[in-house]
């Protein structure tokens, strides 16, 4: 007869690798809400050959796993049931190698971003995908998610800064492809297909990822618009800057909020149009702050801007994008509130705003919003109260949301990912085609679906 399953697990990864009892009922699956894994296991491997053996022992046993990786997931990738355990990367973290020349960091899984950004700096790089929850979401949480961030306009996503990846399949077989060259040819981007997978083909364990040169400018100004036509006009103008790294936009639903919170968050006067903190990172301080100044005049010269700030410190720019980065007003003043990190095309952002704050109201009778997002890359996010059971209403919000969103051709999700929350919604935005090749890719890979089962479709 063999085993308990946590006996053998125990087994493999020793005592410090193995929790149960109030250790997994303690933690949360959610960032937002206290969802404790229900399956009463955590396992920890300690290296990708502990973690191989750990899905080797539960492709034999039939038993489903769902991978966690720093938990700031709000679509739901995380949430483990009864008959699920936990794989936890939290003890595989370490950044491994930063190699000036490539200039590229090796890492893995469980590293924070925040770790590998600290290690980048101390030797003159910069890893650019930056996120709020950077101290907590791992590497492989971020490739997972395929995660954007706040500098996708200048750098791009996860996937344009993976060279390399490692992980673990279903079965235990390991995937080493950690590849370090920029121009490599031979075959399947098996990186391009697990980035964004949100662990549903594999755990991803080590990554080789791309760095660039510390940016030695920074400049920030925040600054507020009268109307949509002059936020994408502002937009149009502030492209033509080489050095341009964020175009953060705050519709007045989000900025009111934040100003009138006890943060001190207030920039610039509330009630006028949106409000936008743009950001340029370069490498020649003199001209690129010149270039910026001269971005800022013209923009007010033909009357894009109705009032501005400009920072002059360092500390000033992490004030000003405090203003950006204010989740825990939110959370505050809103709760519960459903959240969205929809993408859809900036033309047709104005009209779609509106509309799917009627229906919301025609639908729930209350409504408030806090509205922000990447403008220059095509992402909005919505956080969305309908009342106090804004929560147990969820599936109902994000129904009419998606509803409206379809008339505009829109991603349900640009970098949070699909997770549990929205699996419903996605065969009704994907090419039947594609929802085909999806389904033929992870039966061939995880047949018994064990891996993040309920991610997905």
């Amino acid at each position: 007869m063999s085993m308990p399953i946590a006996q053998a697990l125990h087994a493999i990864v020793g005592e410090i690798g193995l929790l149960s009892g109030e250790d997994v009922s303690a933690r949360s699956c959610d960032p937002f809400r206290n969802v404790p894994p229900r399956g009463g296991l955590i396992v920890r491997p300690a290296s990708t050959a502990e973690l191989s053996a750990v899905m080797a022992l539960c492709s034999a046993r039939g038993q489903a796993v769902v991978a966690h990786g720093g938990r700031t997931g709000v679509s739901g990738g995380a949430y483990a049931g009864e008959s699920e355990i936990v794989v936890s990367l939290e003890r595989m973290r370490a950044v491994l190698e930063i190699s000036p020349e490539g200039p590229l960091a090796v890492v893995e899984a469980g590293a924070s971003v925040e770790a590998l950004q600290q290690a980048a700096a101390a030797q003159g790089l910069f890893y650019p995908v930056d996120l709020g929850s950077k101290g907590s979401a791992t590497i492989g949480g971020t490739i997972a998610t395929n995660a954007g961030g706040n500098r996708v306009l200048r750098w791009g996503m996860t996937r344009q800064n993976l060279l390399g990846v490692e992980a673990v399949l279903a079965d235990g077989t390991v995937v080493s492809s950690m590849n370090r060259l920029l121009k490599n040819n031979m075959g399947y981007a098996l990186k391009d297909i697990l980035c964004g997978s949100e662990g549903t083909l594999g755990i991803i364990t080590r990554a080789v990822l791309r760095l660039v040169p510390q940016p030695s400018s920074q400049d920030v100004a925040f600054v507020s618009v009268t109307d949509h036509a002059a936020l994408v006009a502002l937009l149009a103008r502030a492209r033509r800057l080489p050095t341009l790294s964020a175009f953060e936009v705050m519709w007045p639903d989000y900025y009111d909020l934040v100003a009138a919170s006890d943060t001190g968050r207030r920039p610039v006067p509330p009630g006028t149009g949106p409000c936008v903190l743009v950001e340029s990172m370069g490498y020649h301080p003199e001209s690129d702050r010149r270039q910026f100044e001269e971005f800022l005049f013209d923009a007010g010269e033909n009357g894009l801007i109705a009032d501005a700030v400009l920072a002059e410190s360092g500390k000033q720019v992490a004030e000003l994008w405090r203003v950006r980065e204010a989740a825990e007003v939110i959370v505050r003043a809103m709760s519960p509130f459903v959240s969205f990190d929809i993408s859809l095309g900036v033309a047709d952002i104005e009209p779609f705003l509106p509309r799917v704050r009627d229906a919301l109201l025609q639908r729930f009778g209350i409504l408030r919003t806090a509205t922000f997002g990447h403008l220059g890359d095509n992402n909005i996010h919505i956080a969305a109260y309908v009342g106090p059971d804004t929560a147990a209403l969820e599936s109902e919000v994000e129904a009419v949301v998606f509803g409206v969103l379809r008339g505009y051709d829109g991603a349900i999700t640009a970098e949070h990912g699909i997770g549990q929350h929205k699996r419903v919604f996605l065969p009704a935005h994907k090419h039947t085609g594609e929802m085909e090749m999806m389904r033929r890719l992870r039966d061939a890979l995880d047949p018994d679906r064990l891996l993040n089962r309920d991610v997905l479709f």
